[in-house]
């Protein structure tokens, strides 16, 4: 069955809660503590992404990879969070969340969701992007770097309970994430 991607809607936060659940648990089991997994878990449940996808604001948006049988992955992205630094002011927008179901991964499911995310960062205007991704998550950063993100900088910070390290990595010209060729540019 074909998986489409769409604007994400209250109606897809048990689910959405459901593909970061278990995501999370088969990308970091080994990575995080199951105490800041478990934290995790409970502040970012059903609840929370309700309440995150009835808000209606300029600032982020959220796509879900889904057919009839439900979500299989989303995406979350906007403008780029935080107090810039140096090395991270040149970019305007961020996408904050890309998870998909362990069988889902490896289809190019992913690389659509990325190119869905950076399109619709374009056309809110998004001339370029970064992603934070857990520095021990080699297969994450393979992938972004697979799709031309270059690394910027590391940071640490607290994550629940743990203290972790995350490595951004970024796109300068978001023409080339969204998929569009350089000569394309209007």
């Amino acid at each position: 069955m074909e998986l489409f991607i769409l604007p994400a809607g209250p109606a897809d936060a048990e689910q959405i809660a459901r593909v970061q659940r278990l995501s999370w648990a088969a990308a970091y089991a080994r990575q995080l503590s199951p105490l800041a997994l478990a934290r995790a878990e409970t502040a970012w449940g059903a609840g929370h992404w309700r309440e995150a996808l009835e808000r209606v604001n300029s600032r982020s948006f959220t796509l879900v990879l889904a057919n009839a049988r439900g979500v299989a992955g989303f995406g979350m992205a906007g403008r780029r969070r935080g107090r810039p630094d140096q090395t991270v002011a040149p970019y305007d927008s961020e996408i904050y969340m890309l998870y998909l179901l362990p069988r889902f991964q490896g289809q190019g499911h992913g690389r659509r969701l990325m190119t869905a995310l950076a399109s619709t960062l374009k056309a809110r205007g998004s001339k370029s992007a970064l992603v934070w991704a857990l520095a021990s998550n080699r297969p994450a950063i393979d992938f972004y770097q697979h799709l031309g993100g270059a690394f910027l900088t590391d940071r640490r910070q607290p994550f629940f309970g743990d203290t972790i390290t995350e490595t951004a990595l970024g796109w300068t010209d978001i023409d080339i994430l969204a998929g569009m060729p350089r000569d394309a540019k209007k």
